[in-house]
C-alpha cells in the first residue's frame, strides 16, 4: 500500500513537472509555419550577448526586439537555402570563422571558448549550426548571382591609370552599415534605433547588429580606399562629415548605407598597378554580392508569412 501510494505521487510530481516545463515553452513566431519558440529567443538572446558583449549596454526592449528579429531573419534564410542545398555545421570554413570569433574576443583556444559560452548557457553546437545557415547563405548567393556581376574592368584600370600620374592621394578609412527597411518597418523608426546603438555600443558593434553586408562580422570595417574610386554619391557625402562621425543614410539598391570616416591621410603615391587592380575588381565583386544578397533577402522576406505573437 505504501509503495502503491509512494508511487503514485512520484508520477503526480513527474506529470506536474512535464506540464510545467512543457507550459513554460511556447510560440513566438513562425515564419512560413515553421516555429520559433520563446525558448529559441533566449538562445539568439545569449549567443548575441557572448559574441557581442557591449550589447548589455543596450535597453531591454531593444536587446530583445534584435533577438526576436535576427531569430526571424535566420528562419527566413534557412528555410529559403534548404530548398536547394544542404546546411553542413563542419567544415574548415566553419572552423575558421569560429576561430576567428573567439580571437576577437581575446579568447586563445576552442576549449577556452567552449567555457566562455557555457556562462552564457550555449553550446558550441549552436554556434555552429548558426554559422553554417551564414556559410550556407553566402554560398547561395554566389551560386545563384555570380554570373550576373558585371565589372567595368577598362573603367578600372583607367582609375588606376589616373591615380598613378598623381604624386599624391587622399586615402580614407571606412566602416560601414547597410541596413534595410522591411514591408512591416519604418524608415524612422529603423533609422533611430541604430542611431540609439551607435549612441550606446558604437559604430563597430551596431554594424554586427543591424548591418546585413559581408563587413559586419568585422565591426562593418571597409579598410583603406582611395577617396578617388569612390562614387560622386558617397564621395559628396563623405565630404560632410569630420573623422570619426557618420554619413547621413545613403539609398543603395536594396536599402541604405552609413559610412563611418575613421581616418584620413594624404599618401605618397607609390603603387602597384596591377595589385590596386586585383584589389579593386574584387572590391566591386564583393559590393556587387552584398547588393544582391540584400536585395533577394529583401524579396523572400516580404514573400514569406510571418506571425509574431
Amino acid at each position: 500500500m505504501i509503495k502503491k501510494l509512494i508511487l503514485g505521487i512520484f508520477t503526480i510530481i513527474l506529470f506536474i513537472n512535464f506540464e510545467t516545463a512543457y507550459s513554460e515553452i511556447f510560440i513566438k513566431a513562425k515564419v512560413n509555419n515553421q516555429i520559433i519558440t520563446n525558448f529559441d529567443i533566449k538562445n539568439e538572446r545569449n549567443y548575441l550577448l557572448a559574441l557581442n558583449p557591449n550589447l548589455k549596454n543596450l535597453p531591454n526592449e531593444n536587446l530583445n526586439r534584435y533577438a526576436i528579429d535576427s531569430a526571424i531573419n535566420e528562419k527566413v534564410k534557412k528555410i529559403e537555402i534548404e530548398k536547394k542545398y544542404q546546411i553542413l555545421e563542419n567544415n574548415n570554413i566553419i572552423q575558421k570563422i569560429i576561430k576567428d570569433l573567439y580571437s576577437e574576443i581575446g579568447i586563445s583556444n576552442i576549449d577556452e571558448f567552449k567555457n566562455y559560452l557555457k556562462k552564457y548557457n550555449i553550446d558550441l553546437n549552436i554556434v555552429k549550426k548558426k554559422i553554417a545557415i551564414e556559410v550556407a547563405w553566402n554560398d547561395y548567393i554566389v551560386q545563384k548571382f555570380n554570373n550576373s556581376i558585371l565589372v567595368d574592368e577598362a573603367k578600372i584600370r583607367n582609375k588606376i591609370n589616373e591615380l598613378s600620374k598623381q604624386n599624391s592621394v587622399e586615402n580614407i578609412l571606412l566602416s560601414e552599415i547597410i541596413f534595410t527597411v522591411n514591408e512591416n518597418e519604418n524608415f524612422d523608426n529603423k533609422f533611430n534605433k541604430i542611431k540609439e546603438s551607435i549612441s550606446k555600443i558604437g559604430f563597430e558593434e551596431t554594424a554586427k547588429v543591424y548591418s546585413v553586408s559581408e563587413s559586419k562580422k568585422d565591426g562593418g570595417k571597409i579598410g583603406w580606399v582611395y577617396k578617388s574610386q569612390l562614387t560622386n554619391k558617397i564621395s559628396e557625402s563623405i565630404e560632410t562629415v569630420q573623422i570619426g562621425e557618420f554619413t547621413d543614410p545613403i539609398t543603395v539598391p536594396g536599402g541604405f548605407m552609413l559610412l563611418k570616416l575613421n581616418e584620413k591621410k594624404n599618401q605618397l603615391l607609390e603603387i602597384d598597378e596591377e595589385e590596386q587592380f586585383k584589389k579593386a575588381v574584387n572590391f566591386e565583386k564583393n559590393r556587387q554580392l552584398t547588393m544582391y544578397s540584400t536585395l533577394q533577402y529583401k524579396r523572400i522576406y516580404n514573400e514569406a508569412v510571418i506571425n509574431e505573437f
